[in-house]
């Protein structure tokens, strides 16, 4: 690929939330712990990690993994770092919030990686396709209904996405492009 990743045919999105008070110990242990370890699983291809900077009232944070094949997700390996985390890991599950977690089949990816901002919107596999501004890029993936669910998820954690396809548009002002004004636009984070 152009921007050196590995392909990937399908997409785990995570958004979430994180008690306030643990804001800046979620983002030390998310970049040099949890999304590494991740990373370390055969099929997890490649991770961004993105703050939610206006738009729409989502959830303030969205990591994006590309998997080799959806199936990655059933794997002892990733399977067993859901069954045995790490102690902080474990000490951060609770103070997470609004948690939604879509396994999806990864239908396009035009370039998203080139831009350190993204504008995400949900909405019904039957939407027409968006349409792009010139010099943006598209990413499209659409949610597997019957994928498995986070085994320690609490009810009062979790939170409901409306639609079953995500969109995502990149590049400098993507929120300007024309029917993405809703949308809620993030900005890449660093992963060590």
């Amino acid at each position: 690929m152009p921007d050196g990743r590995q392909p990937a045919t399908a997409l785990l999105a995570l958004w979430n939330d994180v008690d306030p008070l643990r804001d800046a110990e979620y983002n030390d242990w998310h970049a040099h712990e949890h999304v590494p370890e991740r990373l370390t699983v055969p099929g997890i291809l490649w991770a961004w990690r993105y703050a939610h900077r206006g738009g729409t009232e989502a959830p303030r944070y969205l990591t994006l993994y590309g998997l080799r094949e959806a199936a990655v997700t059933d794997s002892m390996a990733y399977r067993r770092l859901l069954a045995e985390p790490t102690p902080a890991s474990r000490a951060m599950r609770p103070a997470l919030r609004n948690l939604t977690r879509w396994i999806c089949t990864l239908d396009l990816d035009e370039g998203v990686a080139r831009f350190r901002r993204l504008a995400v919107r949900t909405v019904s596999r039957d939407a027409p396709h968006p349409a792009r501004a010139e010099g943006n890029a598209l990413l499209i993936a659409t949610r597997i209904a019957d994928a498995a669910e986070l085994p320690w998820l609490t009810g009062q954690q979790a939170r409901a996405m409306e639609g079953d396809r995500l969109e995502g548009l990149g590049g400098a002002e993507p929120q300007a492009a024309v029917g993405w004004s809703t949308a809620g636009l993030y900005e890449r984070l660093p992963i060590d």
